[in-house]
């Protein structure tokens, strides 16, 4: 009895050090780190943040509950700083979050556990920006908003189709180091 009881916890230990084999996968898929920008608040814009970014993720204790990255216009892949993201979830509490020089933003965990469906409000350079329709159950924003457009995607998010109407420069600013 004593000897099956140890292999029951020694195959129980191993099932649980494997991971999620779906989400390794995914994360596999994305492909290396750029070596130009160190893992970090800059890294891998436009990709699922919340592949790694959750309990049992590969980036640890560094929880995300939304997170994404924020383009110009639909036809560039220019991030854009400092745009406003605005989530409501649906039990109204509002929320707060701010791009960064790479267009990425996020929440912790910590900071924001929203109860979905979440509403979502991009504000930037007089432009509000409404997400036609609510985030259902992944805080994820590029496990939708994937490139090309088609059917099943609105492409990358984006502030606004005319990047004329803004008013910060269109070239690429340094974002630590790096463009």
């Amino acid at each position: 009895m004593r000897r099956w009881y140890h292999a029951f916890v020694a195959v129980a230990l191993a099932a649980a050090a494997c991971g999620d084999p779906v989400r390794d996968a995914a994360v596999e898929a994305l492909g290396p780190e750029d070596p130009a920008v160190r893992p970090g608040p800059l890294h891998r814009p436009g990709q699922p943040c919340l592949l790694c970014h959750v309990a049992g993720g590969a980036a640890g204790e560094r929880r995300y509950s939304v997170a994404g990255t924020v383009y110009r216009d639909p036809d560039s892949m220019m991030p854009l700083a400092d745009v406003e993201v605005w989530l409501i979830d649906s039990r109204g509490r509002q929320v707060l979050a701010r791009s960064n020089c790479a267009g990425n933003f996020y929440l912790r965990s910590s900071q924001f556990l929203p109860v979905f469906p979440l509403w979502v409000t991009l504000r930037h350079a007089g432009l509000v920006i409404d997400m036609e329709s609510p985030m259902r159950a992944d805080g994820s924003c590029a496990t939708c908003h994937t490139d090309p457009r088609a059917p099943s995607s609105a492409g990358h998010v984006y502030v606004t189709d005319d990047p004329m109407s803004l008013r910060t420069p269109a070239m690429p600013t340094p974002c630590g180091g790096t463009p």
